[in-house]
């Protein structure tokens, strides 16, 4: 048995150790690249460390300390050695270290290959996420570093504790996070005092050398107390901890992706084999499991710090379980039957590991997993502003500019002007946040009024109430679009650059003139079921210009311009077969618009297909037909009802769309032609809510709708998140317990949170 795990386990290793590989080699996509490339830059430049932001032109007298600093000099001085290339194989290089040196502990602890590679290939899933051009990068080596050092000493007692300070020296110049440092330190003097009964002086002395070290760095104890002010965004009034997904708590996650489970099953099997040998497990595995399950769960960018944690915790305990157990359960059930269940097992293991990888070459296991990241090297221009920063320095377009968050780092990088915002949280502040946040909601002329921009440069996909609002601005034009960045400019700036031509979108992607026939026969198409495109994703890497038709395709339909729309959402569904469902929906609204019911009729039917209880979608298409409106449950009475229930309809399409204004004005007009329409009442309290952050207002609706149907659990539900949103905790939860009793199995879960 012991011959078969270790033929087996080195087979599993050796795939591991190319799985890692894989997920390790991949496009810079990380959107505070550009930050960390223009402050070493700056740096090397002016032979000092900043201290007030230069960078952007609204935060110059705010405070800036740089915990980073050294990690930007180092990955400037490699990108001036080896350009963007050089910056993905030097992530590669500093992930494939980190699998050495978790690697390292588990051999050193005698864990065996099998158990050490099944461990490590759910463990390093779990970064894979946080595998990026970041300072977090080095947290995870100094941590397991520092964890390789105190285990040594507990074990051995060797006298290499002077590597402690050594650690924190660089590590408090490189990360905010070296905090984490005297939690690891802490929890293993805790152990050896329980253990030993006593104080250990040699420890205790490089504990106080390992705090002073800290003080050596540009800003002083001002750095020490930089951790305290990033924790600030883990408590749940925070700005940034309801708006950065990174920053959410894994219990407030409105769905999971396939990473979300394997935390699961890290945390789940750590907890459980950890209680199967509690009378093996030291204090030290304990404090650190627990404290860094707490972590990860209020935060979900945390959860990687768990798994460099985790899995020597988890390897070790499985380890003297094995030792303890089998024998007992080989007589139990016999040496054959072992064998057998074993070799399941492996072959189940190298199925899952071979069939991720392939998934990962393909790029088809990022995109199932909403994330930006690519297999590949170099930048990731279509998650980065390349062309846009391309576009503005070739026409020398260095005017003062309004961006979206996530383009400041890059926009810094590659412009001469500094930028309005970037993803230094913790210098950019809540107040100019919150401009931004307003900005969402019709506030967008504020921000212009007050800081007087010749540019805007930002999202679409994520920002679409500016597409909205500059659509409606006379004093702006579009001069640029690609697949996630518009540019807009102010008309008397820069005045030798046109309006961007929509029909050059549509040469872009070679899309013809369709016939009527032919856009029927497009719209008929039937796609692959689920399971072909699963399956397809392990040997067909995804065609990324679909999603950049289906980007511009929305913004076109937000700046009004229907027609280009059309066409490309036209093209969209012939390019995905079909597959692309929620096009009908948008589709279906256009042709109606322009009284072309025959395809929208066809639209109608394809949802159904998919969507046999939609209701909206039938009345729609009945009404097309002008059928007479029946059902068993309902009969529309008149066609001033019919047409509540179709703008009804509209505002949700809208909503699809991107276009909260115009879904909000289509709930209005359902309410204005049926005043008991409670659904439309719900559905405007949800957008002044979630979108507008203007609680008040949503208030008012969740109660109008509530009025007209007392029983509407999902109303008690808004009205019960809104005055939790305003502090009101007592009638939250008062409303909460209302729609838990009408049977709503969403608000168990904030019951089980606030309310006691």
């Amino acid at each position: 048995m012991k011959e078969f795990f270790r033929t087996k386990g080195s087979v599993l290793f050796i795939l591991v150790i190319i799985l890692t590989g894989l997920v390790s080699f991949r496009f810079l996509s990380d959107p505070d690249i550009g930050t960390h490339l223009r402050t070493g830059k700056w740096i090397i430049e002016n032979h000092r460390i900043p201290d007030k932001d230069t960078f952007t032109y609204t935060c110059t007298d705010h405070d800036y300390i740089d915990s980073y600093w050294l990690f930007q000099v180092l990955v400037y001085s490699v990108y001036r050695i080896s350009g963007y290339s050089g910056l993905s194989i030097f992530v590669f290089l500093l992930s494939m270290l980190l699998f050495y040196l978790v690697m390292l502990r588990l051999q050193r602890a005698g864990v065996p290959l099998f158990i050490a590679s099944c461990v490590l290939v759910i463990g390093f899933l779990c970064i894979e996420s946080r595998i990026t051009l970041r300072p977090e990068m080095f947290t995870f080596l100094f941590m397991t570093g520092m964890l390789l050092v105190l285990d040594r000493y507990y074990q051995e007692k060797r006298k290499n504790l002077y590597f402690l300070p050594l650690i924190m020296l660089f590590w408090c110049n490189m990360h905010g996070l070296f905090i984490l440092g005297f939690l690891l330190i802490g929890a293993y003097f805790i152990s050896l005092y329980l253990r030993d009964r006593k104080v250990d002086p040699y420890f205790l002395l490089w504990i106080g050398l390992s705090v002073l070290i800290c003080f050596v760095n540009p800003y002083s104890y001002k750095l020490l107390a930089y951790p305290f002010l990033l924790n600030t965004r883990l408590s749940n009034d925070n700005i940034f901890h309801q708006h950065i997904r990174e920053l959410t708590s894994f219990i407030r996650l409105d769905h999971f992706i396939f990473n979300d489970y394997l935390f699961i099953l890290l945390f789940s099997m750590a907890f459980l084999f950890i209680l199967l040998t509690w009378k093996k497990r030291k204090i030290h595995e304990f404090i650190l499991l627990i404290v860094f399950f707490y972590l990860a769960w209020v935060s979900i960018r945390n959860i990687g710090l768990f798994s460099v944690v985790s899995i020597p915790v988890l390897c070790i305990s499985a380890r003297d379980f094995r030792k303890w157990r089998q024998p007992w359960i080989a007589n139990k059930i016999g040496n054959a039957r072992m064998r057998m269940i074993s070799t399941i097992l492996f072959v189940l293991s190298v199925i899952f590991i071979i069939g991720t990888g392939m998934r990962i070459f393909t790029n088809s296991y990022y995109l199932a997993n909403n994330s930006y990241n690519k297999t590949g090297i170099g930048v990731d221009d279509r998650h980065l502003p390349v062309k846009a920063v391309a576009f503005l320095n070739t026409y020398h377009l260095n005017g003062r500019i309004i961006n979206s968050l996530s383009l400041g780092g890059w926009l810094s990088w590659g412009l001469p002007q500094p930028v309005f915002i970037d993803g230094r949280l913790e210098v950019v502040g809540e107040s100019l946040y919150n401009e931004v946040r307003n900005s969402w909601s019709g506030g967008l002329g504020n921000l212009i009024r007050k800081y007087e921009p010749s540019l805007i440069i930002y999202t679409y996909d994520q920002y679409y109430p500016w597409t909205i609002q500059l659509s409606r601005m006379p004093g702006w034009r579009l001069i640029y679009l690609d697949g996630f960045t518009a540019i807009f400019a102010k008309n008397d700036y820069a005045e030798e650059i046109p309006v961007l031509d929509f029909s050059r979108i549509t040469q872009q992607f070679n899309i013809g003139t369709y016939t009527d026939e032919q856009e029927k026969a497009i719209l008929n198409l039937e796609p692959l079921s689920g399971f072909s495109g699963w399956v397809q994703g392990f040997y067909k890497r995804p065609d990324y210009p679909v999603s950049d038709l289906s980007n511009m395709a929305s913004f076109c339909l937000q700046m009004n311009n229907k027609q280009t729309a059309l066409k490309l959402f036209v093209e969209l569904l012939r390019r995905t077969n079909g597959g692309s469902r929620y096009v009908y929906y948008v589709l279906a609204d256009i042709y109606r618009s322009q009284n072309e019911k025959e395809k929208a009729a066809i639209c109608y039917k394809r949802i159904l297909s998919f969507d046999p209880g939609n209701r909206i979608a039938r009345l729609a298409l009945e009404s097309i037909t002008s059928e007479q409106v029946t059902s068993k449950s309902t009969r529309v009475e008149d066609h001033r009802e019919n047409d509540a229930i179709l703008s009804f309809n509209e505002g949700n399409m809208k909503y699809q769309q991107g276009d909260i204004n115009g879904a909000i004005a289509s709930y209005k007009k359902a309410i204005e032609l049926n005043p008991s329409y409670f659904k439309a009442y719900n559905n405007l309290g949800i957008l002044k809510a979630t979108v507008m952050k203007n609680y008040k207002d949503a208030l008012e609706d969740f109660t109008k709708a509530i009025e007209i149907k007392p029983d509407y659990d999902d109303a008690y539900l808004g009205r019960g998140t809104c005055w939790f949103k305003l502090n009101e905790t007592e009638k939250a939860c008062h409303d909460w317990e209302k729609a838990l009793s009408l049977g709503n199995r969403q608000v168990g879960k904030m019951i089980r949170l606030y309310c006691k």
